[in-house]
């Protein structure tokens, strides 16, 4: 590739406006004592993350009338051109729906972009840097997610290269004592991969596609994931097994779920048929022998 021409250039000035309120997070989530307050500054840091990728064009216009006639009433606002619908709440009060005649893009989408694209980068950099070079063929990933990996490992002792590497990595909840002298460091500090078993030994892993997998960790219950399904309905009807049998049979499985719905200002509670496992991955390529996985696009995906 040779470049012949500039035609244009894109120039902008870049600051760290956000790092203090993140930076001060982080550090009262350090500090915290009980996982109330974890949780809280954790959901801090990550809402703003979802405010700056705001949708502004779903936003709407919506006016609450309890009269007919008149320049504001009922009559007047769906005569507009832009009106798009209506709902009767008590019998003297009506919402009316108005389609936005303009749209203020105010959020800095950028933030977001670049939160998933670092994400990105330093998970690849884990990965093609760090854990190829180390294991080769050894190594292969069974799942990831934005800021996580779960690796099919086969070594003779990961936590020895871990504890070499210690630099890389978050120890900071491992136990005390814990059985692979693992040193507690780098508390919350950003950046850096972390082991969530803290020590334990994850026996078995079955994941079906995004934001549904599970799996066995040696003394501790299993881990289930499904989202969309409450966390009780997937506790108790859903077992390691279904997941297995999901996998094997491509076999979905469906449960039934109370859910409490307001329509209307009305609160019902509503029984509901959810679709808790499928072995259909609609965000990869699955390949022939139903347990494996291609990125679409890939050059092994027959055309």
């Amino acid at each position: 590739m040779r470049l012949t021409r500039v035609r244009r250039v894109l120039q902008f000035a870049q600051s760290l406006w956000l790092r203090v309120y993140i930076e001060l997070n982080t550090a009262l989530r350090t500090r915290a004592s009980n996982e109330f307050e974890r949780n809280l500054y954790k959901l801090m840091n990550n809402a703003v993350f979802s405010k700056t990728m705001e949708n502004v064009r779903d936003h709407v216009d919506v006016r609450l009338v309890t009269r007919w006639d008149g320049r504001y009433g009922a009559e007047a606002l769906i005569a507009k051109p832009n009106f798009h619908s209506r709902s009767v709440l008590p019998e003297n009060l009506v919402a009316i729906e108005l389609r936005r005649l303009e749209v203020t893009f105010n959020k800095p989408i950028y933030v977001g972009m670049s939160i998933l694209e670092i994400s990105k980068t330093r998970l690849y950099e884990f990965h093609y840097d760090y854990m190829v070079p180390l294991y080769r063929d050894r190594c292969r990933i069974a799942y990831t997610d934005t800021d996580s990996l779960i690796y099919s490992l086969e070594c003779e002792d990961a936590y020895e290269r871990m504890k070499r590497d210690v630099h890389r990595f978050d120890t900071s909840d491992y136990a005390e004592n814990n059985a692979h002298g693992m040193p507690r460091v780098n508390k919350k500090v950003p950046g850096l991969m972390k082991d969530e078993n803290n020590g334990a030994i994850m026996t078995e892993f079955v994941g079906l596609r995004a934001k549904m997998y599970t799996y066995k960790v040696l003394g501790r219950d299993d881990t289930k994931r499904i989202k969309g399904v409450k966390r009780n309905v997937v506790a108790k009807r859903i077992t390691f097994e279904n997941y297995v049998e999901c996998l094997r049979n491509a076999r979905e499985l469906k449960t039934r779920q109370l859910c409490i719905r307001s329509t209307l200002h009305e609160v019902n509670t509503v029984s509901e048929q959810k679709l808790a496992l499928s072995p259909h991955d609609d965000k990869r390529y699955v390949t022939s022998n139903g347990k494996e996985t291609l990125p679409w696009g890939h050059y092994k995906i027959p055309l």
